[in-house]
């Protein structure tokens, strides 16, 4: 099974380091930040645009 490398933007991202503090964020992290679901995350999509994605977006793209 081939190993999925963590998102790109992870180090930078708020939306992570909110993560890591609330419990929340544990299923984001697993399946958006260093899972299978990171193409699919609507914070990466936007950055990749070159454009920045709101703190208060979740990367399923609701709001918090």
């Amino acid at each position: 099974m081939q190993e999925v490398a963590d998102c790109e933007f992870l180090e930078k991202c708020p939306m992570f380091a909110r993560f890591e503090i609330e419990s929340m964020g544990s299923a984001f992290i697993t399946l958006y930040c260093k899972g299978p679901m990171m193409d699919n995350c609507a914070r990466g999509i936007i950055r990749r645009s070159g454009e920045i994605p709101p703190d208060t977006l979740l990367p399923n793209g609701l709001e918090l």
